[in-house]
């Protein structure tokens, strides 16, 4: 019998949890420990009636009416692609949750229709190869002559990391780099393409040039393939037992919930208080995890008690990581920044229309040459268009606006976000639906979320680090901790559940709580991506190994 103790609620630390009580032995003891009074992190969904929120704690009470509206303050759809995406829709599936599935199809046009801000007007971007030739907007001047001379320049093809604005600059121009993948990283990771590592946040345009010689040969011989067998393995083992099923959600574009995407946290919740040797302790931060002089155990202490464990698996936030180990620091767990983001879902009277029926728009990389009309503004979601099936007996207009980021300081004249008044977030909204949309009248709902330090940001040279985190940990720790998380491979939903769920196979098959043949610290991934045939060819299960697993 072991004991795990899980440092951290969010939806990394739920999906380890219940992937530990859905694969392990009934008799390991498993203790997911949250400082806050809920679990899900960043997701989080309400439905709520007319009135403005300057917090999500103001609307505590989920509001059932017909004329409620969904507000999301973290992500609102999920993309089913890929491993991650097989192994995602596994859990859904597991979890009961199916029938509260909303699909979007490719042909949709919220899925075909995306817009950038740029030269004073909002650009629907291509969407098709005729669309690209003979109407272009007024972002795609000099897009096309550039991804012609794009695959005679002469490749890189060391393994060093650049920013996104390097790579993208030298194989294109500033234009692509600045008001194209600028904009896409505004929507991604709310951060600065002159920072954000290549490597590890757009790995296909920088693994394309690094094989194919040139990112625009390597799209158009279908990309390299960054999953490796044993990934594979894992997904076909997720869909299995329904392949049609797993095969038409795998071909939508996105997916959401009816109730938003905190149906699927609170759904983890319910799953793992209905197993006995699982035991949610909330409200309890954690203020210190300390090894004993074996190394064999650890002691985690929290603002109630102290609880003995045989291994740690932290989902916190790095950062937060590196705060509360006593025995011997760990390398570079501060070194990224972290983003801070307002979040303002905004819903209209439905006379208040969008002039298009598409996702949302993005605003490109911040030049004095071309200023933004409202500062430090992201982007806004049309989610009335997105994810049209949550408020079915609601016709209203309905809107995120993304605030901050990179651009915090621009946005809200260097007020930290600790102190900065909800009003003022509204405010900027306000102003951002009037000089981008052309929108003046007033919501007839709002909610404000100020997310402190929500997207952490991969800058150069991510990998190499995460690379010495995992040696470090290993020879440090040993058999004690492991982490997982958005501070270290992927920030995406779907990609946090497959590296939890990976990390506890690991751990019940060759790690710590299995044959102890290797230590697991959740980053030996890293090790395969030196070079693409490495990671083709690693992580490879033996019979035996698929054969305990098959019961996933």
């Amino acid at each position: 019998m072991s004991t795990i103790g899980i440092l951290g609620g969010g939806i990394s630390g739920l999906s380890a949890a219940y992937y530990l009580a859905r694969f392990g032995p009934s008799s390991n003891k498993v203790l997911l420990i949250e400082g806050s009074k809920r679990v899900g992190g960043w997701v989080r969904s309400q439905r709520v009636g007319p009135g403005f929120y300057p917090s999500p704690a103001n609307a505590s009470t989920r509001n059932k009416e017909q004329d409620g509206i969904v507000f999301e303050g973290g992500p609102r759809s999920l993309r089913p692609v890929g491993v991650s995406g097989a192994i995602m829709l596994d859990m859904i599936r597991d979890l009961g949750l199916a029938d509260d599935l909303l699909t979007v199809p490719k042909s949709d046009p919220s899925a075909k229709n995306r817009y950038i801000y740029y030269d004073g007007s909002i650009n629907t971007l291509p969407n098709s190869a005729s669309s690209m030739l003979f109407h272009r907007p007024p972002i795609f001047k000099n897009v096309l002559g550039a991804a012609l001379c794009e695959p005679f320049k002469k490749a890189n093809r060391s393994d060093e990391d650049e920013s996104l604005y390097s790579l993208v600059s030298r194989r294109f121009n500033d234009h692509v780099a600045l008001d194209l993948v600028g904009a896409m990283v505004h929507g991604i990771y709310a951060g600065d393409v002159k920072s954000l590592s290549a490597q590890s946040t757009l790995r296909m345009l920088y693994e394309n040039e690094r094989v194919h010689g040139s990112i625009v040969k390597g799209m158009l011989k279908g990309g390299v393939n960054l999953e490796s067998f044993r990934e594979r393995g894992m997904a076909a083992r997720a869909r299995k037992d329904d392949p049609d099923w797993f095969g038409e959600l795998e071909s939508m574009s996105v997916i959401g919930f009816k109730d938003g995407t905190e149906m699927v946290t609170h759904a983890l919740r319910k799953r793992l208080e209905e197993h006995p040797n699982v035991e949610i302790i909330l409200d309890e931060p954690v203020l210190q995890v300390k090894m004993n002089s074996e190394g064999k155990t650890s002691k985690i202490t929290t603002t109630q008690q102290d609880i003995h464990v045989d291994h740690v698996i932290s989902a916190l936030p790095s950062y937060a990581l590196d705060k509360i180990l006593t025995d011997g620091k760990l390398p570079h767990l501060q070194h990224n920044p972290f983003a801070d983001v307002a979040v303002v879902n905004l819903a209209y009277n439905p006379d208040v229309k969008l002039n298009y029926d598409g996702f949302g728009f993005l605003t490109p990389y911040p030049s004095p040459s071309s200023p933004l009309p409202v500062p430090g503004t992201l982007g806004v979601v049309f989610d009335s268009n997105a994810m049209s099936g949550q408020d079915t007996n609601n016709s209203r207009t309905k809107v995120t606006v993304m605030i901050g980021g990179h651009q915090w300081s621009n946005a809200f004249n260097n007020v930290p976000i600790e102190q900065l008044d909800p009003q003022d977030a509204y405010n900027h909204a306000i102003k951002a639906m009037q000089a981008y949309l052309s929108i003046d009248a007033k919501p007839e709902y709002a909610m404000v979320h100020l997310q402190a330090k929500c997207i952490p940001q991969y800058v150069v040279g991510h990998m190499y680090r995460m690379g010495e985190l995992h040696h470090v940990l290993k020879s440090q720790y040993g058999h004690a901790l492991s982490v997982t998380g958005a501070s270290y491979l992927s920030v995406s939903v779907p990609d946090c559940i497959k590296n939890s769920r990976e990390l506890v196979e690991d751990l019940l098959v060759a790690g710590a709580l299995g044959s102890r043949e290797k230590i697991v610290t959740g980053l030996g991934r890293v090790d395969t991506y030196k070079d693409t045939k490495q990671m083709k060819e690693s992580a490879r299960l033996s019979k035996s190994h698929i054969n305990i697993l098959m019961k996933s």
